[in-house]
């Protein structure tokens, strides 16, 4: 693990490999980077500036709120992904976060967190339960987020020279 200056952890690439696996693993990953960097770069930020823009006018323009809700949306997506390696009909319990949850994790000041949070039940991005957390709400959930921005994730991984795909609007 590396801990980044602002204090993100995270993993190498090639990372979990030993030895000379994971030296050959860090070497491709550098020559990679190395033979395009600008290219990567105006890549990556043209698909960040694009996904701002489009949440952007979702939340009308405030980055907070939805830095907020993709909490709770990276928070019920990992209880899908696991719900994969359970046995049929079995599910995680959802879990909740509240208002200093929140904060920590994100780096927003308490208070202001505690504010976005009402703000997003009001507008039904998130919900309040009786045991007092807040849990994703059912305004716009993983499947419309999804199909939202899927043109910019298919723009993000298909391979140079290939058309990119168009999102269908689903059927009534």
């Amino acid at each position: 693990m590396v801990e980044s200056e602002y204090g993100d952890k995270f993993s190498r690439v090639g990372s979990q490999a030993r030895g000379a696996d994971a030296r050959a693993a860090f070497v491709a990953s550098q020559a990679y980077l190395n033979q395009n960097v600008s290219g990567f770069f105006y890549r990556w930020g043209g698909l960040l500036s694009s996904t701002l823009i489009r949440i952007r006018s979702r939340f009308r323009g405030d980055l907070d709120q939805y830095l907020i809700y993709l909490v709770f949306l990276l928070n019920d997506l990992s209880r899908e992904i696991s719900t994969r390696s359970l046995p049929a009909g079995r599910r995680p319990e959802a879990r909740g976060l509240n208002a200093l949850s929140i904060a920590e994790i994100t780096g927003i000041p308490r208070e202001t967190a505690r504010r976005k949070l009402q703000m997003l039940v009001a507008e039904g991005y998130v919900e309040r339960a009786f045991d007092g957390l807040y849990y994703l709400g059912d305004r716009y959930g993983l499947d419309q987020f999804f199909f939202d921005l899927s043109p910019l994730f298919c723009d993000g991984v298909r391979l140079d020279g290939e058309p990119s795909p168009q999102a269908v609007e689903p059927q009534p």
